[in-house]
């Protein structure tokens, strides 16, 4: 009996000195900032979580048509090509870093490209305008084709936002006002045109810019592989369900992911994230105001994946 009751005592006080050591780690582990703590994200869970998606509802990057035809070996072979390529066309290898990110727009991806590109050599011949950064990235990096080898000990990562944030932001930026940005006479006659005739039943160069209604009613009309880069879900967007990634970080919680994300890498450079452009709180809510609740719940369906796989709800304050 003295025994047992020996044993229990030792059971006991080991795990009380587990817990007090535990505590003690993420006391003095956890980012501080401003004088908040922050426990570091569970890396492994949020991939998981992003598996377990995949599982039951997976979005998968549309296939060339070819690929369900009969067609002769060599041509199934290209368009087989053609896929490989396109599922890791979004990706931006950093080789000085051992680093891939997934490029994301409308999810500091401005201020990320900055980070990116002191790490990218320069080519030779003339350099896009630094008034498109995500262009001069990919002049740098170029485009993975799937033929490179498979590196070693590589991070692989992006920043996810939440859905109706990036939507709003992605109107507010590019469709609102189409004299607002270098590219909104693009955007005006690329998409604008295409929501107008949809909504009002005809389009000249004279329309008035669409409304943010008749933008979701666009999109709830319109299939997400067909969506420009400032829209598409994120998880189809970056084919994670096709792709594997070590790391996902939130954008709202950006200001202090980001150091976290550098200290679990081991990225030990001075990689300050400028984080431009994140606007003020509440200023792009404003814009579901007049939404109605059915279509808000629609656009949510059609958003499903990025909302259950990186924990979003309908209803979060953004």
């Amino acid at each position: 009996m003295r025994i047992k009751y020996r044993k229990c005592g030792v059971y006991t006080a080991s795990l009380i000195l587990y817990v007090s050591f535990s505590f003690v780690y993420l006391y003095t582990h956890d980012f501080q900032q401003k004088g908040e703590y922050f426990v570091p994200p569970n890396w492994e869970a949020r991939i998981l979580q992003i598996r377990e998606v995949c599982l039951n509802t997976p979005i998968l990057l549309d296939k060339p048509v070819q690929l369900n035809q009969q067609v002769p070996e060599e041509l199934k072979r290209h368009f087989t090509a053609v896929h490989r390529k396109n599922l890791l066309f979004n990706i931006v290898r950093i080789p000085s870093l051992h680093v891939d990110w997934c490029l994301v727009p409308k999810v500091a991806s401005t201020s990320l490209s900055k980070v990116v590109l002191k790490q990218l050599p320069r080519k030779g011949g003339i350099n896009p305008p630094t008034l498109f950064l995500q262009k001069e990235v990919w002049h740098r990096a170029g485009h993975l084709t799937g033929e490179e080898p498979k590196p070693e000990e590589y991070v692989r990562f992006f920043i996810t936002r939440h859905p109706f944030a990036r939507i709003a932001s992605a109107f507010r930026n590019k469709l609102e006002d189409r004299t607002a940005s270098n590219d909104g006479l693009y955007f005006y006659n690329t998409y604008s045109s295409q929501i107008i005739r949809m909504t009002r039943g005809n389009f000249d160069e004279n329309s008035k810019e669409p409304t943010f209604l008749e933008f979701i009613q666009f999109l709830l009309n319109t299939s997400v592989q067909n969506d420009d880069e400032h829209w598409q879900p994120v998880s189809l967007r970056c084919r994670v369900c096709e792709v594997e990634f070590t790391h996902v970080l939130l954008y709202e919680n950006l200001s202090y992911e980001w150091q976290m994300f550098l200290d679990s890498t081991g990225l030990d450079l001075d990689l300050e994230l400028p984080w431009k452009n994140r606007g003020a709180a509440g200023s792009l809510s404003k814009y579901y105001e007049s939404i109605p609740r059915e279509m808000l719940e629609r656009l949510a369906q059609r958003y499903q994946t990025d909302f259950e796989m990186f924990g979003y709800k309908i209803d979060d304050d953004f």
